[in-house]
C-alpha cells in the first residue's frame, strides 16, 4: 500500500478538543519525515502556540516560552496536556491507517477504506476522505479516549513536502 511506504508527508488542517470539562479549537501542521515529526498548533487567532518535534525516542516540545526535552515521549507528552495521548501512532492515523505496532480492531466501509479502528484505548471514526495530491487520504477524523473527544479536519496533504 502507498501510504505504508510513504517516508515524508505533510498536512495542515483544523483541530476541535473537548475534555468534557473544557474545550480548544486550533489549527495544526504536521510534517513527518521517516520516524522524525514536526508539529504546530496553534490556538485561537494565533495564540498558545504548542510545538513538538524530533525522532519518537528524543521528542522536544517547546510550549509557553518553555522548551522541554522528552526521553519517553509518549508518557511525558501525555503527563504534560493532562490525557493519555499515543503521539507516536498519530503519523499512522493521520494516513487512515492502523499503526502496525500494536493490536487493532478495524472496520471497513463499503469503499475499502478504513472506516472504524480501535486502537490504544481510542476510538477513531473515519468519518469522510478526500483525494490530495492522487492518493486517498482522511478529510475528517473523530478521535475519542474515554471522556476526550478530538476532530480533526485536514485541509491540505503534501505527500512529498
Amino acid at each position: 500500500d502507498y501510504l505504508m511506504g510513504l517516508e515524508a508527508w505533510a498536512l495542515r488542517g483544523r483541530i476541535s478538543v473537548d475534555t468534557g470539562e473544557r474545550a480548544f479549537q486550533g489549527r495544526f501542521q504536521w510534517s513527518q519525515e521517516a520516524d522524525a515529526l514536526a508539529l504546530t498548533v496553534r490556538g485561537p487567532l494565533g495564540t498558545n502556540v504548542l510545538r513538538v518535534s524530533g525522532p519518537a525516542e528524543a521528542l522536544v516540545v517547546e510550549s509557553r516560552g518553555e522548551t522541554l526535552n522528552l526521553d519517553e515521549p509518549e508518557a511525558q507528552l501525555s503527563a504534560l496536556v493532562g490525557w493519555w495521548l499515543p503521539v507516536m501512532s498519530f503519523k499512522r492515523w493521520l494516513l487512515g491507517l492502523p499503526d502496525p505496532d500494536y493490536a487493532a480492531q478495524t472496520r471497513f466501509g463499503d469503499d475499502n477504506l478504513l472506516a472504524e479502528l480501535d486502537q490504544r484505548l481510542w476510538q477513531l471514526s473515519f468519518v469522510s476522505h478526500q483525494l490530495a495530491a492522487g492518493v486517498l487520504v482522511p478529510r475528517r477524523i473523530d478521535l475519542s479516549h474515554e471522556s476526550l473527544e478530538f476532530r480533526i479536519v485536514v485541509d491540505s496533504f503534501d505527500p512529498a513536502p
